[in-house]
């Protein structure tokens, strides 16, 4: 079953033009040499560490509060949710 997930994505621009692109509690970050770029990157890396939790067996973080910052959506297999 997929199953989506909705976390908010912090954006630090950097020298240069590039972003670097996180989520709060969940591992990994990610960047961009465009806003939009980093902000695409962050939906692979959305999917990277939620996969990866699941696949540890890990919990799932909930998500921080937005707090106008972007929300990214990914769809995620869950074998363990029917």
């Amino acid at each position: 079953m997929i199953v989506h997930y909705r976390y908010p994505a912090t954006l630090e621009a950097e020298d240069g033009g590039r972003f670097t692109a996180y989520f709060d509690n969940l591992p990994g970050a990610t960047w961009g040499g465009s806003r939009e770029e980093a902000l695409a990157n962050a939906k692979d890396l959305l999917v990277t560490a939620l996969e990866m939790l699941i696949e540890d067996g890990a919990d799932i973080p909930p998500p921080a509060p937005a707090d106008g910052r972007p929300v990214i959506e990914a769809g995620v297999e869950r074998p363990d949710q029917s």
